[in-house]
């Protein structure tokens, strides 16, 4: 939902607010989404040493021209890019904390406190040219435009109401009985209803939605598209959220199974291709350790380099970064300068999700 000032709006939405035992997504959609969540865990087992590599700097499609009308048009692809690293580094900022407090509460539900979530979201909005308003919590009535022109009135009003409904929305969270997938659910669409902030409420949510994921141990790190999914299916999206609004949980729970389903199978059939490249390319070398070593490297990092080579070889690591270069098998790095890739490798990492294209 795309936040607009407006007073136009003519339904009001309410927060969705369930029980602690609600029941959101049907068991067989349930079924299929916890097993494409055990096969990406285990392709990732399988060809990863680190579990958020795919999770990558994602340029959002969406300018606002009015918002962005000061920005010379030669610097706004800067900013752009400026703020897609930097809601990349709070996302893994947000996951490695989850992965924290699980070493300190294992097997407790986790959920993001009414602070660290207000300051997660001035974070993940730093610098990002298309929002003009500070981060935090919203200090307005908000109302939403959908793209068809049908506009919505958030019915949680800022200040005291909105804390109130953000710290039950936080209680829920912590006590909820319901099934992990659900209460992934069920929290992010709670959230989008509060839709506590002035912009940056979906981004927030779909991030929470994936460390909700990785909290309860079905997701191994950050490597779902939600971001590209729910762009590409906003219209059931959005109608699925007003819908649970009005108390009808089952169509949202249903289309996030779908979203997790869908993005989680891509996702396994990239990481599954990362590992072939990979793999394939280290046979090649095999009568060059240093070589091998290089390559390795790749399953964490998106490219290599020999500052990062020099703590895992006792040796001048760029010979053997030499020899991969002439032989094909690793290139300049497009946006890091001083470091190497496998061209395939960085076009399958870079890759969003794209339900049409099949398997990479």
């Amino acid at each position: 939902m795309n936040d607009r000032s407006t007073t136009a709006a003519v339904r009001r939405v309410s927060p969705v607010a369930p029980p602690l035992d609600a029941v959101a997504v049907p068991p067989a959609e349930r079924a299929t989404a916890l097993d494409a969540l055990a096969r990406l865990t285990t392709a990732v087992g399988t060809h990863l040493a680190n579990p958020d590599l795919f999770h990558r700097p994602r340029w959002r499609r969406q300018i606002h021209p009015g918002r962005t009308a000061g920005i010379a048009s030669e610097h706004l692809p800067r900013l752009l890019a400026a703020a897609a690293e930097n809601r990349t580094a709070v996302g893994l900022l947000a996951v490695h904390s989850v992965r924290a407090e699980l070493l300190e509460h294992p097997g407790h539900r986790l959920c993001f406190t009414p602070e660290a979530l207000a300051e997660l979201h001035r974070m993940l909005v730093a610098g990002d040219p298309n929002i003009t308003q500070p981060g935090g919590f919203r200090r307005g009535v908000s109302t939403v435009t959908w793209r068809d022109g049908e506009k919505f009135t958030i019915a949680t009003a800022p200040g005291s109401e909105l804390r109130d409904r953000i710290a039950y929305w936080h209680h829920w969270g912590t006590h909820t009985t319901a099934h992990p997938l659900d209460a992934a659910a069920l929290a992010m669409a709670g959230l989008l209803t509060i839709h506590p902030f002035p912009d940056g409420n979906g981004r927030t949510a779909r991030l929470l939605a994936q460390c909700d994921l990785v909290g309860a141990r079905l997701l191994p790190g950050l490597l779902l598209d939600l971001e590209a999914w729910a762009e590409r299916h906003h219209v059931e999206h959005d109608s699925a959220l007003v819908a649970a609004a009005d108390g009808e949980l089952t169509g949202w729970g249903s289309l996030f199974a779908r979203a997790v389903t869908e993005t989680a199978l891509h996702r396994t059939a990239t990481v599954n291709a990362y590992g072939a490249v990979l793999d394939t390319a280290i046979a090649r070398v095999a009568d060059d350790p240093a070589a091998m070593v290089a390559l390795t490297h790749l399953r964490a990092a998106p490219a290599v380099s020999a500052d990062s080579l020099r703590d895992v070889l006792p040796y001048d690591p760029r010979p053997p970064l030499d020899r991969l270069r002439t032989a094909g098998l690793l290139t300049d790095h497009p946006r890091l300068p001083g470091a190497l890739i496998h061209p395939r490798l960085l076009e399958l990492l870079d890759a969003p999700y794209e339900p049409d294209a099949g398997a990479p």
